[in-house]
């Protein structure tokens, strides 16, 4: 992946730029350092063309460098947001935008944890004009933002309506949250409900998995112990902490046989 990262970041610099020949040669020694994965060295290399100030367009890429090694090459992504941030003030250019916006929300969401400003730039993102190609992807993530921000009620209505949208990429994922904003709010016989219809579409088995882990905490939950014994039972083996599954069909177990006294 890092590789595949590494054409790019030499690549941006090199399209459409007339550079004078100091300027080239700078770029390229910088572009050495990286191939060399000297990415202090390249860090240091960049910010000094900065200072000298160079044509618009080449700072725009310069930044958008920086932020990448930063948080890519480097994983300072609290270091990297400030090129990016720099490329918003600077360029109005839909492509620069959408870039920076990707990398901004990528790293608030899956680094940072920070879902008040993913969520900001998901919600562009997903709103962008024209339909970006990504589109279903920044408003599934515009809704896992919310989810996580514990704003139950516009997640929920945004879940929806990915679910109502029969060609969206993550419209199953989308009932599948839905189901656990009932459990989040105890409201077990609904997300049991939802994850029963889920479960009928979902192919992946560990998402499979989890479900049944879920569903089965809430019929424990609500006395239900048959039928959350059997589901445990039937991820035994499977669930990737074996120790819990088997915790609770002993629990579960315990309390059957103590009815019955």
């Amino acid at each position: 992946m890092k590789n595949k990262f590494l054409l790019l970041i030499i690549g941006v610099l090199s399209l459409s730029c007339d550079f004078t020949p100091p300027l080239n040669k700078e770029i390229l020694q910088a572009q050495q350092y990286i191939i060399q994965q000297n990415y202090e060295a390249a860090i240091k290399k960049y910010k000094s063309i900065l200072r000298k100030n160079p044509p618009n367009e080449i700072q725009v890429k310069i930044n958008y460098q920086l932020g990448d090694l930063y948080s890519i090459y480097l994983s300072k992504n609290r270091e990297a947001l400030p090129f990016y941030q720099t490329i918003m003030k600077m360029s109005d250019e839909p492509l620069w935008l959408v870039k920076t916006q990707e990398r901004m929300g990528e790293i608030y969401f899956s680094y940072l944890k920070n879902y008040t400003k993913s969520k900001d730039i998901y919600k562009k993102l997903s709103l962008f004009s024209p339909k970006l190609a990504k589109q279903d992807f920044y408003s599934f993530r515009y809704a896992l933002s919310t989810f996580n921000n514990e704003e139950y009620v516009e997640s929920f209505m945004l879940f929806d309506e990915i679910k109502k949208n029969k060609g969206h990429e993550y419209r199953d994922r989308a009932t599948y949250y839905e189901g656990l904003i009932y459990f989040q709010e105890k409201k077990w016989e609904k997300s049991v409900e939802i994850w029963k219809f889920y479960l009928k579409r979902e192919k992946r088995r560990d998402n499979i998995v989890q479900t049944k882990f879920l569903m089965a905490n809430a019929y424990e939950t609500m006395e239900k112990l048959k039928v959350a014994y059997n589901l445990y039972y039937s991820i035994l083996g499977e669930y990737p902490n074996t120790e819990v599954i088997k915790n609770r069909l002993k629990g579960i177990y315990e309390r059957r046989v103590a009815r019955k006294r």
